[in-house]
Formats: structure tokens, sequence, C-alpha cells
């Protein structure tokens, strides 16, 4: 008897802890009504959509309103569109440029919506993705942080519950998609500009320059120009398309009119372009890099780096700054520049270009991206599938989307932004 009462006491002393030990988890609560206006934050955290002033605190937040039945390898249907928009890093100089465009866009259309920061973080954004569905909202549009990483694609998706998701700017290669999402039924859709594209303007630019200014440029007068290529992510596929156009191009419009192809700064490397290490494609890395180059290949040994290109105008910039601690690219007409190209187009190269300290930079549409999204959401809401969606936006806005194989890209078209009027 007392051997039973022991155990009975134990049973509910277990029980008892349990609730201390593993409490009940909270959920965010549903998106707010649409007549709650939308604050735009320029904060680094969570841009937070407040709630009505006139509405009382809730002891306990409700289960959110499922739209259909959950089905990670199905789709859901969307009647009420509620955006969770995803940045990568606020802290980017590039995602402050897309978030000035994006935000009187959205605003004007309606929509309900919320911004994420992953600090550069990818499991903090799988995490986020889990909240923001968790909390009623049904359409993902995701800037990656990790869009090489298939397992950090697989679990991002499995996160996202079967609700359209989005990809723009830094996509993921399709390659690295589950195979349940190569089809125009899935639930998956890619926004971005042709890296291929991107880097044939980039190198096109380049060539251009170069023969209006192959004699400035050649500065140890061997009839070649020496070049490095400052790549964010050397895993990236979409950096190594982009570095690979931008060189083929180059090349290209060097040869047809007499001059010689671009030639690697380290005649002992095969791989032709510096990665960022930790890939960030960081200023910091860029600055490092060229600095490092610099302290070798300069022009008192008659060897220095005569041309730059990066795949983001971060690095580039960083590689201004030790060119200028170096005493290049000042901009002021008597001191030795190296043609250093960007890509991006955001506010600091285009300032830098203007100032005549870089030679140019590749344009992301901005307002192109935002309209485009906006143009998504309401086709998803009329019951189109995310390919339906995007062929549709194609044939308004004639611009590419993908092909058979792959019909949920919609391409935008970079455009060139270049010092000297060489556009």
């Amino acid at each position: 008897m007392k051997l039973r009462f022991k155990l009975l006491a134990f049973c509910c002393s277990c029980l008892l802890l349990s609730g201390c030990i593993f409490p009940l988890q909270k959920v965010s609560p549903d998106p707010i009504p649409a007549t709650t206006p939308f604050v735009f934050s320029t904060s680094p955290n969570d841009a937070v959509i407040p709630l009505p002033a006139s509405a009382p605190l809730a002891e306990s937040f409700p289960e959110p309103l499922k739209e259909s039945t959950p089905s990670f390898s199905g789709r859901r249907t969307i009647s009420d569109p509620k955006l969770a928009l995803f940045w990568y890093a606020m802290a980017d100089a590039g995602v402050y440029d897309l978030r000035q465009a994006f935000s009187p866009v959205l605003e004007a259309s309606g929509i309900r919506y919320r911004e994420f920061d992953a600090e550069n973080d990818p499991y903090r954004q799988v995490d986020q993705i889990r909240d923001a569905v968790s909390g009623g909202w049904n359409i993902l549009a995701v800037q990656m942080v990790s869009d090489n990483d298939p397992e950090i694609i697989e679990e991002l998706l499995r996160a996202a519950d079967g609700y359209p998701v989005i990809f723009f700017d830094r996509v993921p290669d399709p390659d690295t998609l589950p195979s349940r999402f190569l089809d125009s039924q899935s639930s998956v859709g890619l926004i971005c500009m042709n890296p291929e594209e991107r880097g044939r303007i980039q190198g096109s630019m380049i060539g251009n320059y170069l023969v209006s200014h192959f004699s400035s440029v050649d500065l140890n007068q061997d009839g070649q120009i020496s070049y490095t290529f400052l790549l964010s992510n050397a895993d990236n596929a979409t950096a190594q398309l982009q570095n690979h156009g931008a060189i083929e191009a180059a090349n290209k419009i060097m040869i047809e009119n007499g001059y010689r192809p671009l030639v690697y700064y380290d005649e002992e490397t095969t791989i032709c372009y510096q990665a960022d290490p930790s890939g960030a494609g960081s200023s910091d890395a860029g600055t490092d890099i060229i600095r490092n180059n610099l302290s070798f290949y300069n022009y008192s040994n008659s060897n220095t780096i005569e041309l730059i290109a990066a795949d983001s105008d971060d690095m580039a910039l960083g590689a201004l700054t030790a060119l200028q601690v170096a005493w290049c690219n000042l901009g002021d007409g008597s001191t030795i520049t190296i043609p250093l190209f960007g890509s991006g187009g955001s506010v600091a190269a285009r300032s830098a270009v203007s100032l005549g300290q870089m030679a140019g930079t590749v344009g992301t549409d901005t307002d192109g991206y935002a309209h485009v999204l906006v143009d998504t959401i309401q086709n998803l809401s009329d019951g189109k599938t995310v390919a339906e969606a995007l062929s549709n936006i194609s044939m308004q806005r004639t611009i590419c989307t993908g092909d058979e194989f792959f019909p949920f890209v919609l391409y935008l078209s970079p455009n060139p932004i270049m010092f000297d009027g060489l556009t």
C-alpha cells in the first residue's frame, strides 16, 4: 500500500515539473486588419506593424486560421494575401535600396505585409519563416541568406508549409531545388536578374571602357590589361556565371577591336577570381583582398593590377577604399585611376561612379522587383499557380520567363550605370 502511494506521489510530481520545464508554447497572432497603418522601419531589427491603439491586449494568442489543409508536398490556394518579406541582411547597402523601392509600392497596393531581417544567418531565416507561417502570413517573399545549400533550401521550403514562396534577388540555383518544386504546379517562384545577362552587361561595359581608354589603363605599356575579379561567394553558381559572362564579353570586345584579351594578374593560378572567404561579399573583404594584392602587385614594381571587377557593389567599394589608401582612384583627375566595376547599382556605387572613382556598375531594377512582386501576389490571389502568375506578368511587361523545364523563373533586365557616358 505504501509503495503504491509513493508511486502515485512520484507521478504527480513529474507531471507538475513537466509543466515548468516544458511550458506550452504560444504562437504569433494573426496579421492585423487591413485598416491598420503600416510602418516601414529602417531599424536593423524586424519591421513590426503595431496593433491598432484601440485593440485590447490579448491574454493569449489564438491559433491562426489556415487557408487549407497543410500539405508540404502540395500548394495552398490564397484568397486573402498577407505578405511576409524576408531580407537576408538589412544592413546591406543593396538591401537598403531595395527596401526604399519596395515600401511605396507595397503601401500603395494595400497588401498587408511585415518585414524580417535574417542578419545574414540562414538558420535564423528558416526560423523566421516558420514563425511567419504560424502567425498567419500566407505569401512568403524571400531574399535568401544561403542560396546554394540544398539542406537549407529544403528546410526553408518545409517551414513554408505549402504556401507560395517567391525567391527574389538572391535565389537558389534550380539544380539545388528538390525535384517536387520543378514543375508548373509547384508553390515556388524565382524573380531575379539573369546572371549571365548581368555578366554580359558588366563585361560589355568593361570592354567598351578599355577600348576607349586603353593607353591610360595599360600602366606598364605591355599591350595587355591585367585584372582581378572579386567574387562574393566562390560556391555560388550565380556568381560564377556572372564572372564567366563578364570576362567572356569583355574579351570578345577587346579582340574585335584588335586588342589582346585580359590576363589575370597572378599568372600562377588558373582560378582567375578572388572570393570573400566568408561568402558574404562584404566591403571589408574587398578592402583586405585588394590591399594584400597591392602590397606586391603595384605601380612601383611595374606589375600593378590594371582593372578590378566585382560581382557586388559592396566588394567594389571595399576595393575602392584600399585603392584610395594607395593614392589611387581619388577622382581628382591627376592621380592614378584603376578602372573599377561593381554590380548592384547601389546609391554609394552610383555616387562613386559620378565622382570618377569607379568606372561603372550594373544596376538592379529595384522598382521592377517591387512591382513584379505586387503583381505576383495579386495573380496568386486570383487563384493562379506561381508559374501561371509569372507567365501572366511576363506577357504584360514583356520580360523574360523561364523555359519548359523551369516554368517558375522570371528574369528582370539589368541596366548599366557607367562613368564617362559610355552606356
